[in-house]
C-alpha cells in the first residue's frame, strides 16, 4: 500500500478523515517511519529531514511533496526535480498577516512609536525629538507583485499611499498604481520613501539589495524585508544607514538566521528586527490542510495538483 509521511502534526479528526477516504493509502507520522518503509513513501506532507534521505534512497517513490511554507529556498529543488517530485506550497495563506505586520513597522515610524520606545528604554525622558508624518502621500516601493504585493499595495493605497511594483517584466499587477521591471527601477528608487521585499530567495534575487541598489535611493526611505534574509547584503545594509542612504531598516529575516547575540544589527537604533513572525496566523494548521486535502485528492485521481504547484525551475 502506498504511504503518506505525516511531516506536519494534523489534528485527528484530519487523519481520520483522509484514512476514510482513502482506504487504501497508509497515513503515517514522519518520526514513526523506519527505514523498511521508504519504498513505500509516496507522499510527504510537511517539512521534515526525512526528505533528504528519501531522495537519497535507489528505492525512492516520492511523486508529491506539500511543504508548509511559501518559500522553498531550503529544499533540495534540483534532487526533486532530477527525482520526477512535484511540490506544492502555501503560498497566499500568509498574504494578510505579512502585509499587516509592514503596515505596523511603517505606523512605528511615521507615528513617533519607535523613537519613543527609545526614549522609555533609554533615560526614560522625553529627549530624543519625536517628529511624526502621515502615510498619506507616501511612495511606497514594492518589490514582488504576488499575493502578499497585492495584499500590501491594496491596504497602503487605501491608506492613501503611492504604490509602484517591481516584477520580471514590469506587467500590471492588481492594486498598484504602477509597475516596472527589475531592469528599470532607478527612477522609483530615487522617488521611493518606503521600500519593501517581498521576494522569493532565488539566485537572481540573493544579495539583490546591495551597495549599488542603495546608491540609488534619494529620499533616504525606510526598508522592510518581509521576504528572504540573504535577499539583502547585510554589509551593504549597515553601510545605507550609516551613509544616510537609507533611515531604517525593520527586519523580520535576517542574514544570517537566527541573528547572533553579537551582531552589530542588534545594536544599532536604526533597525527594527522581528523574529520571522510577520507571516504568523492563528489556526495555521487548519488553514494549511485544505490545501494539501485538494492536492492530495488530485494526486490520487491522475497524479496532478490544483494548488500552489512550485516550478522547480524557477524556485517558487
Amino acid at each position: 500500500m502506498p504511504m503518506v509521511v505525516m511531516a506536519q502534526a494534523t489534528k485527528p479528526e484530519q487523519r481520520q478523515q483522509l484514512q476514510a477516504t482513502y482506504p487504501d493509502w497508509i497515513f503515517k507520522d514522519a518520526d514513526a517511519v523506519t527505514p523498511a518503509d521508504y519504498g513505500q513513501i509516496e507522499v510527504m506532507y510537511g517539512n521534515h529531514p526525512l526528505l533528504k534521505t528519501l531522495l537519497a534512497q535507489p528505492s525512492n517513490h516520492l511523486k508529491f511533496v506539500q511543504v508548509i511554507s511559501a518559500g522553498v529556498d531550503y529544499l533540495p529543488l534540483k534532487d526533486l526535480q532530477a527525482a520526477g517530485v512535484i511540490v506544492a506550497n502555501t503560498s497566499g495563506i500568509h498574504a494578510d498577516a505579512i502585509s499587516e505586520s509592514v503596515l505596523a513597522a511603517m505606523l512605528t515610524v511615521v507615528r513617533g512609536y519607535h523613537t519613543a520606545w527609545l526614549n522609555q528604554r533609554g533615560t526614560r525622558q522625553w529627549q530624543l525629538p519625536i517628529t511624526t508624518s502621515t502615510l498619506t502621500g507616501q511612495q511606497l516601493l514594492i518589490y514582488g507583485t504576488g499575493q502578499i504585493g497585492q495584499s500590501l499595495a491594496a491596504k497602503a493605497s487605501a491608506l492613501g499611499m503611492h504604490v509602484v511594483g517591481v516584477n520580471t517584466t514590469g506587467h500590471p499587477a492588481e492594486h498598484f498604481h504602477e509597475t516596472v521591471a527589475f531592469t528599470a527601477t532607478a527612477a522609483a528608487l530615487a522617488t521611493a520613501n518606503f521600500i519593501v521585499n517581498a521576494l522569493p530567495l532565488t539566485p537572481t534575487t540573493h544579495h539583490l539589495f546591495s551597495t549599488d541598489l542603495f546608491k540609488q535611493t534619494k529620499q533616504r526611505p525606510i526598508l522592510i524585508n518581509i521576504g528572504r534574509g540573504p535577499a539583502v547584503d547585510t554589509a551593504a545594509l549597515m553601510m545605507a544607514l550609516d551613509n544616510q542612504q537609507l533611515s531604517m531598516a525593520a527586519l523580520d529575516v535576517t542574514e544570517p538566521e537566527p541573528l547572533p547575540a553579537d551582531h552589530p544589527l542588534w545594536q544599532r537604533d536604526d533597525v527594527l528586527i522581528t523574529p520571522h513572525i510577520s507571516g504568523q496566523i492563528a489556526h495555521f494548521r487548519a488553514t494549511v490542510f485544505p490545501i494539501f486535502a485538494a492536492n492530495f485528492a488530485q494526486f490520487v485521481k491522475d497524479g496532478t495538483l490544483v494548488r500552489n504547484q512550485v516550478d522547480l525551475n524557477r524556485g517558487y
